[in-house]
């Protein structure tokens, strides 16, 4: 079999050069597809996109297979190893951004920290459209694409405006239907949480930094996270370690050792038996496996 790497894919070329130099372009799906056949095998990169998808297709994002019909919303975060396989006759739309051009000066904390589809790792990335939501959805994206293809004066700050009415109504939508709760004090500290962990999982492999940086007590931050996720804490910085190995193992040639420091362990013999203790396979295992699922036989 081919051992090609999983490419990392800088945006698209397609409409507005000025655009896209300063993060953002907004292009048909089926245009990207057909252009940009790389696409349809897993790859990443390091901005966000969100597709609207019409018709039937594949999800594939870090792992997870996903089959889709009808309207649906597909969210990526930087990093995270995906593609879509389509069907004959689906169509679309994607939108390609930078956190640097959605803030463009905001104050921190970014918007982007607080939607329920970006950063988490354990967050479901699709979304659903109905049939009654289908036209408001249909007609922002329309909007990103038209201020897009005009470029007109002031262009950029209206398609912030209108990405940000997009993350609006999609995390309604996304609350409706997976019951996101309501921000308390446990569900901040756990949001706080995920995002450190993004930001620290390679060097952070226990839970008295992030309650250090949290300002808050070991024992209280378990509690938390396993009351709001439903796990402990220190389960969730394993599965993000796993996580960031399983993606070094499919999209890269480095070697198991490597990969095994690189992701924060210094003894390649203790990763191997971290990996098959919490993947069932070791690291060897689950690369020939998932590159024989997504990287077929080159012709």
């Amino acid at each position: 079999m081919n051992r090609r790497t999983i490419p990392s894919l800088q945006m698209s070329v397609y409409g507005q050069d000025r655009l896209r130099s300063e993060g953002f372009v907004v292009m048909p799906l089926e245009f990207s597809m057909r252009q940009e056949p790389q696409r349809l095998i897993p790859h990443f990169h390091d901005f966000f996109q969100i597709f609207l998808i019409t018709g039937a297709g594949r999800l594939m994002h870090d792992f997870r297979d996903h089959d889709v019909t009808g309207l649906t919303l597909f969210f990526l975060s930087p990093g995270q190893v995906h593609t879509i396989r389509p069907a004959q006759q689906t169509q679309g739309t994607v939108a390609s951004f930078t956190q640097e051009f959605f803030d463009h000066h905001a104050p921190p904390p970014s918007m982007l920290f607080d939607l329920p589809f970006f950063f988490s790792t354990g967050v479901t990335p699709w979304l659903t459209v109905s049939a009654d939501e289908a036209a408001r959805i249909t007609a922002l994206f329309a909007q990103l694409q038209g201020e897009y293809d005009a470029a007109q004066s002031g262009v950029q700050e209206v398609l912030r405006a209108t990405l940000r009415i997009l993350f609006i109504q999609a995390g309604r939508l996304y609350a409706q239907k997976h019951s996101v709760k309501e921000t308390s004090r446990a569900a901040l500290l756990t949001r706080q949480f995920h995002l450190s962990l993004e930001h620290h999982f390679r060097e952070w492999q226990t839970l008295a930094p992030y309650a250090r940086e949290l300002g808050i007590t070991v024992n209280h931050l378990n509690d938390v996270i396993h009351q709001e996720a439903g796990h402990a804490a220190g389960e969730l910085i394993r599965q993000r370690r796993l996580l960031d190995a399983k993606r070094l193992l499919l999209h890269s040639d480095l070697s198991v050792s490597e990969i095994g420091y690189q992701t924060g362990f210094q003894d390649p013999s203790y990763f191997t038996r971290f990996f098959r203790r919490h993947a069932g396979q070791t690291p060897g295992e689950f690369r020939d496996a998932i590159r024989e699922k997504y990287q077929p036989e080159a012709d």
